[in-house]
């Protein structure tokens, strides 16, 4: 049996990247990407058990080490601002990458054929919110966070970074990515977020 390399892994990856985005999820198949990336099928099952998951993985793994860099740097410490301005500005200039915004587009445009929208949500951005869910808990825990419900702040928090910018760049407009325009853009989002969540902020009634 011929020994896994990442070499061998990033080429199928690229393969179904392309042949996701002629053909589309529910025509592609994994007889098309074995041949695309020059492996056999059988050499495509050993790295991916299904087309489900390799279609996450190639979806999940443009943008991955810039997203795992932002979630580093959530820490207690440094000043709560600090930190949550630091995780912002990485975060959304992985967001906001070309590779990045083309997943999202190709996940909504397979929602109503397929469940991979399901699949990718949880191999990607549900442990990202689980990792922003846990840095509040224990924000919280350290008195930093008023106490709230963690997740929900985790979703209030990456709605508040991605609502200038996301939105746009997805329905194909320009935007600036360089760090002096992303700056003030996460720093309204992190005021707004510290306004309602920093210790000493009155909770919802």
């Amino acid at each position: 049996m011929r020994k896994k390399t990442e070499e061998k892994r990033q080429s199928i990856i690229d393969a179904a990247l392309e042949v996701f985005r002629e053909v589309g999820f529910e025509q592609a198949s994994m007889t098309q990407i074995a041949t695309r990336s020059g492996a056999s099928k059988a050499t495509l099952y050993s790295y991916f058990d299904s087309k489900e998951a390799l279609f996450a993985e190639t979806m999940t793994s443009r943008a991955s080490s810039e997203i795992r860099q932002a979630f580093d740097r959530l820490t207690l410490d440094v000043p709560l601002r600090e930190s949550l301005t630091a995780f912002g500005l990485h975060y959304l200039g992985a967001v906001l990458q070309p590779s990045f915004l083309s997943t999202r587009r190709l996940c909504v445009q397979e929602v109503d054929r397929s469940n991979v929208g399901r699949v990718l949500y949880e191999t990607g951005p549900q442990q990202g919110l689980m990792h922003v869910r846990d840095f509040l808990a224990s924000a919280i825990e350290a008195r930093t966070i008023r106490p709230c419900e963690p997740e929900v702040a985790a979703r209030h928090l990456l709605a508040l970074i991605e609502a200038e910018l996301v939105e746009l760049a997805l329905l194909g407009y320009e935007v600036k990515t360089s760090r002096a325009k992303l700056t003030p853009v996460v720093n309204r989002a992190v005021d707004v977020f510290v306004a309602a969540y920093a210790a000493g902020a009155p909770a919802a009634k």
